[in-house]
């Protein structure tokens, strides 16, 4: 028994040595091997940060409002194209839309050319409808605006309206209402080449820049030097802009529609919708 003995302890000395150099072999690599992140909790977390972000952003915005012109009622609606994210507060309320509504005529008019159902070039009144959708965006011409309307009939733009997922429009003659929120789908549509080929759409683009009326939006984007699209809309109380704004690694849109009762003057309500349309681009610009 004892020759056997020192071999025994040799075997056991063998044995831890091993032992240790595998534990701590195990140690050194699974102290290298990285646990891969958790993508749920994570994007859970960046998505919870930019709705505490938007939600900041909204409420900024109603005050502001507030103590720039108490009595105007606003509505805001913002599409983040970069994220695919909507946000806004009054946003499905069926409104007037003063001219707004214009981009869907013109949309439908588009429409109806490229399914053959009319031609660009087909005279109407003086022009042609070509000419007319021109005069009705760029200019926010009332007689284009009544010819088209009488070529393509309220009945028929709700329907158009409908089929691309505008819920809270009706163009009937005497109505001609829109809900923000309806807006912006409608530009999200167009920015993302969802509606019209890309000719019309290019050409209706560039109609909605240097417009007859640059005193809402445009300041505040001009002074940035941004690329961008708009409509402004004005008929008595009302003071409304929407836009596609081309930033370059976050574009957006916006759309606003102020109302106020109590007086018809747009005086208040320019600046009112300039320093939104900074604020917004502020947003999106320090989000890039």
């Amino acid at each position: 028994m004892k020759k056997f003995l020192p071999v025994a302890i040799l075997i056991i000395v063998i044995a831890v040595f091993l032992a240790g150099i595998g534990f701590f072999a195990w140690r050194f690599f699974s102290s290298r091997i990285k646990t891969p992140p958790q993508k749920g909790i994570t994007n859970q977390s960046t998505t919870q940060k930019r709705a505490e972000k938007q939600e900041a952003l909204l409420e900024t915005i109603k005050d502001i409002s507030s103590a720039i012109s108490p009595s105007t009622s606003v509505s805001v609606a913002i599409y983040d194209l970069k994220t695919n994210e909507y946000f806004g507060f009054d946003d499905t309320k069926t409104q007037h839309a003063a001219s707004i509504s214009k981009i869907l005529t013109a949309v439908y008019a588009y429409d109806q050319a490229e399914k053959g159902n009319i031609k660009l070039t087909d005279p109407m009144g003086a022009y042609d409808v070509e000419t007319q959708i021109q005069f009705l965006i760029n200019q926010s011409s009332v007689d284009s605006w009544e010819l088209l309307d009488q070529r393509f009939t309220a009945v028929e733009q709700n329907k158009y309206a409908a089929s691309i997922g505008l819920a809270a429009t009706d163009l009937t003659i005497g109505k001609n209402l829109m809900s923000p929120k309806d807006v912006a789908v409608l530009l999200k549509k167009l920015a993302k080449g969802e509606i019209l080929t890309d000719v019309n759409r290019s050409k209706l683009l560039s109609y909605m820049q240097k417009t007859e009326s640059e005193d809402f939006f445009p300041p505040a984007f001009k002074e940035q030097g941004a690329l961008f699209y708009h409509k402004a809309g004005k008929h008595l109380g009302e003071g409304h802009d929407t836009a596609i704004v081309k930033l370059t690694n976050n574009p957006f849109i916006l759309v606003v529609f102020s109302n106020n009762t109590a007086s018809s003057g747009l005086l208040g309500r320019g600046p009112l919708l300039t320093k939104i349309a900074g604020m917004v681009f502020e947003y999106f610009d320090e989000t890039n």
